[in-house]
């Protein structure tokens, strides 16, 4: 039994395949253009005998079948090879028609038709192509780790103190007690890296944001990492470009017959990211723009679609990284700049017009971090905040680590609009299921 790739190794033999009914177009009662989808792809089947073709009658799209016939290369067809002169076995018959349409090149529907039915959509063929993608990425991600030396870590999902802010988090009962669902592994990763210096996972996040928007999800899927024996900011931003510019290769490398499927455009890509200053950002956007957002902490989103843009223009790169975020919008965990105490040892890694990575060395100082917790109007003592503090207590090195949202990161990869085009199930405020 082949898959509709490996035709192409076997012109003018006898083969089998085997998937599932795409479409059939019957043009006379000795005469019929079957498509069949498999794990691979889509594959055409030529009928020309009466008795074949009847066994399609009532088969409805999806269902089950083989098919066995001659390989012929067809150079001008959609279609470079397909099985001639095929019989069919219909193992499975389909007997219900389709909530929606799969069988063009895209799916015509409304988003909560096709949410509502992602089990079916999953199987048209460009679906496909963009979670094969995922998994290709995904790989990537870990090849570049441990390339360098990292290990795999899966830290808890259930929590007993956030790690982010408490405005956006899911609360839970846990047995009569109060916990959390982990907006990130960031306790876990931090407490980890004086046991094996370099870590990094890939798991689920949770933000209990309010949004309902194209770049917002409530699970999300992480990739994170934490790094020690850093000498300066300046390794956290060489290790951070070299992992961005190892994945979009290595994938383009490796799957650019999907991008290029999918449309993507490749990446405009340099060894140093340029680097910009939230200051010099806000200052920037005044002069091209006209917006003001000097006042702000934090980059206004059109803030940062438009430094994308600029950068790609201007810096023949599609990453940017903006830096010196002030330390009043600091986490606790945050490092304060020796040099310059209004400021943190933070930067966000932007790439096409949305943050993907936020990149921070950490205060390893263990009553610093004590006084920076108290500083938040948060008490030390918790029962959710010790064993984190004891990382501390008993020897921590300079360390630094970032979060990044993966589905986000592939969005943008190929080009996608909404950020749960991207994700297999996708949960936001309005939907936990399929």
């Amino acid at each position: 039994m082949l898959l509709s790739w490996e035709l192409s190794k076997h012109v003018w033999e006898i083969v089998e395949i085997r998937g599932w009914l795409h479409t059939v177009r019957v043009v006379s009662a000795n005469l019929a253009f079957l498509i069949l989808r498999d794990r691979d792809g889509l594959a055409q089947v030529v009928f020309e005998d009466a008795n074949e073709i009847k066994k399609l009658e009532w088969c409805l799209l999806w269902t089950i079948l083989s098919a066995k016939g001659t390989v012929a290369e067809m150079p001008k067809g959609k279609f470079r090879f397909e099985l001639q002169k095929a019989s069919v076995n219909v193992i499975r018959k389909v007997v219900y028609p389709s909530p929606i349409d799969i069988s063009k090149d895209e799916i015509h529907a409304d988003w909560e038709t096709l949410l509502e039915n992602k089990v079916v959509a999953l199987r048209h063929p460009k679906q496909m192509k963009i979670f094969k993608l995922a998994a290709i990425i995904e790989k990537n991600m870990r090849a570049f780790f441990e390339q360098n030396w990292f290990t795999q870590i899966n830290s808890p999902k259930i929590i007993g103190f956030p790690t982010e802010w408490w405005a956006e988090v899911f609360e839970i009962d846990y047995f009569g007690r109060k916990a959390y669902l982990a907006q990130s592994p960031q306790f876990y990763k931090q407490m980890m890296v004086p046991v094996f210096e370099r870590v990094y996972e890939i798991g689920r996040a949770y933000r209990a944001e309010k949004s309902n928007t194209s770049r917002h999800l409530s699970e999300i899927l992480m990739l994170d990492m934490e790094m020690g024996f850093i000498d300066s900011f300046d390794d956290i931003i060489e290790m951070t470009e070299k992992f961005a510019n190892f994945v979009v290769k290595q994938t383009w490398t490796e799957a650019e017959h999907l991008l290029t499927a999918l449309g993507a455009t490749k990446p405009l890509l340099v060894d140093q990211f340029p680097r910009i200053s939230v200051d010099d950002l806000h200052e920037l956007m005044l002069k091209e723009t006209g917006e003001d957002y000097r006042k702000e902490k934090d980059l206004a989103p059109s803030e940062e679609k438009f430094i994308c843009e600029y950068s790609a223009k201007h810096w023949n790169s599609d990453f940017v990284i903006v830096d010196w975020f002030p330390w009043s919008d600091a986490k606790f965990y945050h490092h304060q700049n020796k040099d310059n105490p209004n400021i943190a040892d933070r930067a966000d890694l932007l790439f096409r017009g949305v943050e993907i990575v936020t990149l921070t060395q950490r205060e390893v100082n263990y009553q610093k971090l004590v006084d920076q917790i108290k500083a938040q109007g948060q008490n030390p003592e918790h029962p959710g905040l010790k064993h984190y503090l004891d990382s501390f207590k008993y020897g921590m090195p300079d360390e630094w680590g970032f979060g990044l949202g993966i589905t986000r990161f592939i969005q943008k990869l190929i080009g996608l609009e909404n950020i749960k085009e991207a994700e297999l199930f996708p949960r936001d405020v309005q939907r936990i299921t399929p």
